[in-house]
């Protein structure tokens, strides 16, 4: 994101904006990250019914009504504090003790605590400043007593980022890919860079500066799965670069978020991504290059930019390939080349996508080895790997990618 924030002060084009995706195009991290938000909103939702469920047979105080909020919030990381709720909109039992302070407080003017009271239906507000002094989220669900009848709710308050953070930062850690979210009026609720958490894509300073960005914006807040493109200039480029974003819909009680993941079609150099075609593949050349004694060297003595170099160098003088990377004995993926297009200090043993396992097999036979898989960014690219040796000793696998058409 801080990528997104710095190219757009620099300046910036929106092309087309699409409104359906390609199944062959979503990054893969993208689809991972949607799909375990989900599966986390399905978690908070039954930690809220279980207990509303036994606030509505033990009532909104007393111990019994301590324990269970205190195993609802013990059961969610994120969680803030949780509160059973009264019909009138006063917070009755609230824990864990350091917030116990606030009982008896009436929130019977949030708008969720006024909407789970009209409807008797569970909610999850947006972002807002909750009494206890902090920005949060609100998921509510009613509680009826065993004759059917409203007596209040249980809440949880809890931080989106926290949620985010603890799904998104282990599928984009060293991947060559953006994953940021935000709330349909534009508020930032994850950001690899926590200064732009909270911030409003369509009214913050850089943003509103910026109406083409904003058309984009407005277009994932309109539209609950897309894709849209636009060019930037970096300090350090030579050319505008071309990234395109995909954006998917994560809700909870009607409530949506959007997650959206960034990618770059164009180098830093400007040099287009290219796509494998009818150009012979370069695996001669990728042997050479692993039996090359000064990257033997340099990959054994831990020379890193000197390793970087040459496959830069690599990179250069094969127009056909998306990146040419290394990975080490121990299948821990180092680094690569172009670093945008690469997989930097992942470890191909958390099995985040299905073609990890493959990968660590073809590292452990130490020979050389093809395969198609998906990329995290999106993609399919065709794998070609070369082993490393110095003397006797393994060091690793270097391959290189091209997308397939």
């Amino acid at each position: 994101m801080l990528r997104i924030v710095t190219a757009l002060l620099i300046g910036l084009f929106i092309s087309g904006v699409s409104t359906a995706f390609c199944s062959g195009e979503t990054p893969l991290s993208l689809n991972l990250a949607a799909g375990k938000v989900e599966e986390e909103f399905g978690r908070l939702d039954t930690a809220l019914k279980r207990a509303a469920e036994t606030l509505g047979t033990s009532g909104l105080e007393g111990e019994t009504a301590r324990s269970a909020l205190r195993e609802l919030c013990g059961a969610l990381p994120y969680a803030v504090d949780c509160s059973a709720i009264d019909g009138r909109g006063r917070m009755v039992t609230v824990e864990p003790a350091p917030f116990r302070r606030f009982e008896e407080t009436d929130i019977s003017g949030q708008e969720q605590v006024r909407r789970v009271r009209a409807s008797g239906k569970p909610v999850l507000s947006s972002v807002f400043r909750a009494v206890e002094g902090f920005e949060a989220a609100d998921a509510e669900y009613p509680v009826v007593n065993p004759g059917g009848r409203f007596i209040g709710a249980v809440s949880v308050l809890f931080s989106p980022a926290r949620l985010l953070g603890d799904i998104i930062h282990p599928l984009t850690q060293g991947a060559p890919l953006d994953i940021w979210a935000m709330e349909k009026e534009g508020r930032i609720l994850y950001d690899a860079d926590s200064h732009h958490t909270g911030l409003n894509l369509f009214s913050s300073r850089p943003f509103s500066r910026n109406s083409r960005f904003q058309r984009l914006a407005r277009k994932i807040s309109a539209l609950p799965q897309g894709s849209g493109s636009y060019w930037s200039r970096y300090p350090s480029a030579k050319k505008a670069v071309k990234k395109t974003v995909f954006w998917q819909t994560v809700s909870l009680y009607g409530n949506q978020w959007r997650l959206m993941g960034m990618r770059a079609e164009h180098d830093a150099s400007g040099k287009r991504i290219p796509r494998a075609g009818t150009a012979k593949a370069p695996e001669q050349a990728l042997e050479s290059l692993a039996a090359n004694t000064s990257l033997i060297a340099a990959l054994s003595l831990g020379k890193n930019k000197m390793a970087m170099d040459m496959l830069k160098g690599f990179y250069d003088g094969t127009p056909t390939i998306y990146s040419v990377q290394w990975v080490d004995e121990n299948g821990m993926n180092r680094f690569g080349y172009p670093p945008e297009n690469s997989l930097t200090g992942y470890d191909y043993h958390k099995a985040l996508a299905d073609s990890d396992p493959d990968t660590l097999r073809i590292v452990k036979e130490r020979k050389p080895a093809a395969m198609e898989a998906r990329l995290f960014e999106g993609r399919t690219g065709a794998f070609t790997f070369r082993p490393v040796f110095s003397g006797e000793r393994y060091l690793g696998m270097l391959y290189y990618i091209r997308i397939k058409p």
